[in-house]
């Protein structure tokens, strides 16, 4: 059961770093343009620290969001991997070293340790009682 728990705050603490990255480098790039375009793909990922916050203070009370937050998830690496195949970023053996790759792929890890440990956490959830008349 602690484990669970630290799996939440786990969770929500990734997730709260990760919006403060890409809200860091929003910020940075200022003036550049297509800075409007990167902040409206960037608003709904403000949305998955709010549900790790909700799964991690009452799991039972917001497990409705256990499915969309690994919805989210497997559409979150599902985008990442195409972005790496469609923009060939690691495919180029001078640019496998490069801070862009390292960044991305460490997006990618903690996508799938979130997806992992929502999986987890749905396995730990107790199921809803059935009411019988």
């Amino acid at each position: 059961m602690n484990n669970i728990r630290l799996l939440k705050l786990l969770i929500f603490a990734l997730e709260c770093i990760k919006l403060m990255l890409i809200a860091i480098v929003i910020i940075v790039q200022g003036d550049a343009s297509g800075l409007f375009t990167k902040i409206l793909l960037a608003a709904p990922w403000a949305l998955f620290p709010l549900m790790a916050l909700f799964i991690w203070l009452d799991t039972d009370r917001y497990r409705e969001y256990l499915p969309l937050f690994s919805a989210g998830k497997c559409i979150s690496v599902f985008l990442l991997l195409g972005w790496f195949i469609l923009f060939r970023q690691v495919t180029m053996i001078g640019r496998i070293f490069s801070f862009a790759i390292h960044a991305e792929l460490i997006l990618l890890c903690g996508d799938l340790l979130s997806l992992g440990a929502v999986w987890l956490i749905g396995k730990d959830v107790k199921s809803p009682e059935v009411e019988e008349n």
